[in-house]
């Protein structure tokens, strides 16, 4: 990283125009100013620089297609360099955005882990994702996974090439994902998995179940208003047949305006309290939908986060990567927010947060002593991977304070919490540069200050 530092405190839109800058023109007339970061056949990756008045700046990370890309104007020397300063010190505040639908392409193929001669997969540079879900599901879910490993690699850059992409497989149902653990010989109790060994990303949901009810309820409320629809036709007719009878057994004309009003209103009533019991129906079953959707994206974030490490950054037969590192980083992913089309992670889930700063009131921040004393293996030794006794609050907190406080993903300050098999195992001072009761001293007053 070069050595000039440029401040990300809200200033005025002036500065930011003067500094020189990549500009992408679209065919629709509008302009993305930034870095350009990488053109492929597959579109156009471009990193867009804002800065909103009296706020911090900010980036977000655009995937164009080819077909909406009218040219793109490239700085060069000295001017690059100090645009390279400034989107390296705004990593930590980088959003990705959500690729274009054209650009992603599903398939049906067999596949015999979800025993199913017709699935849902994508292929994408990094990895392959197979779904027996709707395809709508799919879509969503890949779409996702493009953002995560997009993330992956713009805070932490590839340091290695695996020989395979990553098989991310999602199971239709918590069932059928346990029943191929069991084939397989796995006993874990976890809805999702990285296995190494296999190089797969293993997600167990009940979102295929969920939606295939669900469209049988949806279907069964499409009937049942068909009904209500059709009977509120024949309401007129019907109440001036029942007029009419009213009439002929000498009812005056007052008493039978009134019977046919308090019939028509009675009806009415009804008619509304049917709708408003499938409208209700209708928006828990999208609400449960859209948690078993996001639960599927944690599992997703947090697994494939495992995978990256072992595939593009320190693979197991060279590196020991430490259990409280790689969980913690794991679940700092895990925690990322989609919100409106953008993946960030610059915004701490509030419950973790508030439990973990009451954990600290109790103790201290005793907890992070003893982490780091005893969970200094390797996360990727397949035994570890699910070790009920690791703190994960307090991992997750550690990872937290060292991306944003230390600048974890900046240059190759990763590297330095990673130890080379072959090499000697360094002390944890050594590791954090200073000793752990200062580390742990900072962190606690670093955390006590942090608001969701």
């Amino acid at each position: 990283m070069l050595g000039m530092a440029l401040p990300l405190s809200a200033q005025t839109v002036g500065p930011l125009q003067d500094l020189a800058m990549d500009h992408l023109h679209l065919q629709d007339g509008s302009q993305l100013s930034g870095m350009l970061l990488e053109q492929s056949p597959r579109g156009t990756e471009f990193l867009e620089i804002n800065r909103p008045p009296g706020k911090p700046m900010f980036a977000v990370i655009h995937t164009v297609s080819s077909e909406r890309v009218l040219n793109v104007e490239k700085i060069s020397g000295p001017d690059r360099q100090q645009l390279a300063v400034l989107v390296d010190h705004l990593r930590n505040r980088t959003q990705i955005r959500e690729a274009e639908k054209s650009l992603l392409q599903l398939v049906q193929v067999k596949s015999d882990v979800l025993e199913s001669d017709s699935v849902w997969q994508y292929s994408s540079d990094h990895f392959v994702l197979t779904s027996p879900l709707e395809e709508d599901l799919t879509r969503t879910l890949a779409l996702r996974l493009d953002q995560i490993f997009q993330a992956f690699e713009h805070w932490m850059p590839p340091a290695t090439q695996p020989h395979a992409k990553i098989q991310i497989i999602v199971f239709d149902s918590i069932s059928s994902y346990s029943a191929y653990l069991r084939r397989i010989g796995l006993q874990i109790d976890n809805p999702a998995v990285y296995v190494p060994h296999t190089n797969q990303v293993l997600i167990g949901s009940d979102l295929g179940a969920f939606q295939k009810r669900l469209a049988l309820i949806e279907q069964q409320h499409a009937i049942t208003l068909q009904q209500w629809q059709m009977a509120d036709k024949e309401l007129s007719p019907n109440l001036n047949a029942l007029a009419k009878q009213l009439k002929d057994m000498g009812w005056s004309p007052n008493e039978i305006a009134s019977e046919v009003q308090s019939r028509r209103e009675a009806w009415q009533r009804d008619y509304r309290q049917k709708q408003g019991q499938i409208q209700t129906t209708n928006r828990r079953n999208q609400a449960q939908l859209r948690s078993l959707l996001e639960q599927t994206t944690q599992h997703l974030c947090h697994e494939s986060f495992h995978a990256y490490v072992e595939n593009f950054l320190f693979p197991q037969d060279q590196y020991d990567v430490p259990v409280w590192l790689n969980e913690g980083l794991a679940q700092l992913f895990e925690h990322a927010q989609f919100e409106n089309a953008s993946f960030r992670i610059d915004q701490p889930p509030r419950k973790l947060l508030a439990e973990l700063k009451a954990r600290i009131e109790r103790d201290h921040g005793l907890g992070l002593q003893r982490m780091l004393q005893t969970e200094s293996g390797s996360f990727l030794l397949f035994e570890n991977l699910h070790k009920s006794q690791l703190d994960y609050d307090v991992a997750w907190g550690l990872a937290w304070y060292l991306v944003f406080q230390k600048e974890l993903f900046t240059s190759e300050r990763l590297e330095k919490y990673v130890h080379r098999r072959g090499t000697p195992q360094p002390t944890i001072e050594d590791t954090f540069g200073e000793p752990v009761s200062q580390l742990q001293a900072n962190w606690v007053d670093f955390m006590r200050k942090l608001e969701p």
